[in-house]
């Protein structure tokens, strides 16, 4: 399916004048992406190679990019090089792919950009995100990701979205993955708030899936970003919507597990958001619920239990008090959120500080003075305050 398949407008309540013009490496990054098969360690690859995405499209359409390729056939797979290379040169439009961009009103994230969502060089991220919707400041606040199995108990999906509202309530962008069960629930708790929330999605941004959720797409894209790193046009292939994971555990910063089977997407979420060093949090289950042998096993591998909704904003260096008013503070890092968190919204001296987080002074002291330089506390004779 070519670039421009399904190019239906502007997204809702998002105008192209409000979108930075596009650039040729991000056109070119994009239509990359929407070639069959390319996968994203090739297209790493192919832009490593070349000085940007816009040579590597030039690569693809020479042929010269066939050498820089060939290697990850390998010698079981090299019979496939020839027609997938004369396949992506056919398939790679690139002004199929700018003409959809701009009328579907798109941004475009060069993983080399200032602007890139992820700002730590955290291991196989994508070399470019592709967002829609009408709220490009949901990036901008602290960011939970809500994931759980499609096979919800109603409890699950109760609590996934009783969380979801109250993180957005709080002013907190939820982030997940637009699938059935925990996911949906979670987006839907935050609509019903007014909130902001992200969907990170496995598919073309014109591919809506599971059909179920094109309402549900299009409350996402009112109240933020649907995003992804694949083209236009790609459908709903099984092998990526386990790669399409990593991006969400980047993207957060805490990971919430409401419901997970053992070896089903919130688990390698999870996982994931373990190897970014992320707080991961697991709500716990009965042991005769299935769709809790993840999350329970998940708490007995090292997972914070989670059985009060509060505890997810004190690891953001949040008070629960903060209802609906987005934080304007830089979110503290983890010797941060931990001396927060070990504070609760109370005094305390540095020295009650180390005592509960076990930290060294000489660690706590550098770690109040980040907090006091960026408002989340004050220090008055000796006595540490929450602000």
């Amino acid at each position: 399916m070519t670039a421009a398949a399904d190019a239906t407008g502007p997204v809702p309540g998002h105008s192209p004048a409000s979108v930075p013009p596009l650039t040729d490496d991000q056109v070119a990054v994009v239509a990359l992406a929407g070639l069959e098969t390319l996968g994203h360690r090739r297209i790493r690859l192919l832009c490593a190679h070349y000085p940007g995405p816009a040579a590597a499209a030039r690569g693809i359409v020479a042929g010269t990019a066939r050498a820089v390729l060939a290697p990850t056939f390998g010698t079981a797979h090299a019979h496939l090089l020839d027609p997938c290379c004369a396949r992506w040169s056919r398939d790679l439009d690139l002004a199929a792919t700018r003409s959809t961009l701009e009328q579907r009103a798109a941004r475009v994230w060069l993983g080399n950009s200032p602007g890139f969502p992820v700002t730590e060089p955290l291991p196989d991220l994508p070399v470019a995100l592709v967002a829609e919707g009408a709220r490009a400041d949901a990036l901008d606040r602290p960011r939970v990701a809500i994931v759980g199995t499609r096979t919800a108990t109603p409890h699950g999906l109760a609590d996934a979205h009783d969380l979801a509202a109250t993180l957005a309530a709080a002013g907190v962008t939820v982030v997940s993955g637009l699938a059935l069960g925990i996911d949906g629930a979670a987006h839907a708790g935050v609509v019903a708030v007014g909130g902001t929330t992200i969907g990170v999605v496995a598919t073309g941004l014109d591919v809506e899936y599971p059909r179920r959720h094109r309402r549900l797409y299009a409350d996402v894209r009112a109240h933020g970003l649907v995003l992804g790193e694949t083209g236009y046009g790609v459908g709903p292939t099984p092998w990526r919507f386990p790669i399409r994971n990593r991006i969400i555990a980047a993207l957060a910063d805490v990971v919430v597990v409401v419901e997970a089977t053992r070896t089903g997407g919130a688990r390698i979420t999870a996982e994931h958001a373990l190897r970014y060093d992320r707080a991961v949090f697991a709500v716990p289950g009965s042991r005769r619920n299935p769709a809790a042998a993840g999350t329970n096993a998940l708490i007995a591998d090292g997972a914070h239990p989670l059985t009060d909704w509060d505890e997810v904003l004190l690891a953001l260096g949040m008070t629960p008090g903060a209802r609906r008013t987005p934080p304007l503070r830089p979110v503290p890092d983890p010797v941060g959120r931990a001396v927060l968190a070990a504070l609760g919204g109370e005094p305390a001296s540095p020295e009650q500080l180390a005592a509960r987080t076990r930290l060294d002074p000489e660690t706590v002291a550098l770690a109040l003075t980040t907090l006091t330089r960026t408002g989340w506390i004050t220090m008055h004779q000796g006595v540490v305050w929450p602000s």
